[in-house]
């Protein structure tokens, strides 16, 4: 009974010591996950933290760029006003001209149309604010979204630059 009662012992002391190994590599193992998990958390982040600086860096959203394009369509909005600016200024003095000549085919109609040669020169053609908020307006339209509020923006300048459907005569007069 002895030698049962030492191999019952025996394997008892055995199994604790398996058991105590196997907790402990679970232990370790554990551990190694554990910092394995953090190595590719950490992956992650300096992943997305470098893309989201190559994103952000990138020549196309950089400041400067959208500066320079804030620039030239401000010079454009400013060319087209000077020129719609010009063209009503002009037909103001050769109506003035005009009526002051005594030109028999030449209508002027209280200075701010001319009818010659058949064709209407009219300052309501092109006036420089209906203008500026047109293309506003129309730019506003083309790249709206319900996010961006440009959609918005483009129906608060409709009661300057009329309904986007209909063309000016500036933009009949170019297609």
């Amino acid at each position: 009974m002895t030698d049962d009662l030492m191999t019952r012992a025996r394997q008892a002391l055995a199994d604790e010591e398996a058991a105590r190994l196997r907790a402990k590599a679970d232990e370790l193992a554990t551990g190694d996950e554990r910092a394995r998990l953090q190595t590719e958390a950490e992956a992650k982040r300096q992943h997305a933290r470098d893309t989201a600086a190559k994103a952000l860096n990138a020549p196309a959203v950089a400041l400067g760029t959208v500066a320079q394009k804030f620039d030239a369509a401000v010079a454009a909005l400013v060319a087209l006003a000077e020129a719609a600016e010009l063209r009503h200024r002009t037909i103001q003095q050769q109506a003035a001209l005009l009526i002051a000549a005594h030109v028999p085919e030449a209508r002027a109609r209280g200075g701010n149309s001319v009818e010659l040669d058949g064709e209407l020169h009219s300052v309501r053609d092109a006036k420089p604010d209906e203008l500026l908020a047109r293309a506003v307006a129309l730019a506003a339209r083309e790249v709206g979204t319900a996010d961006n509020g440009l959609r918005s923006l483009a129906s608060d300048l409709l009661p300057h630059s009329g309904p986007l459907a209909r063309l000016t005569p500036v933009e009949r007069a170019h297609r």
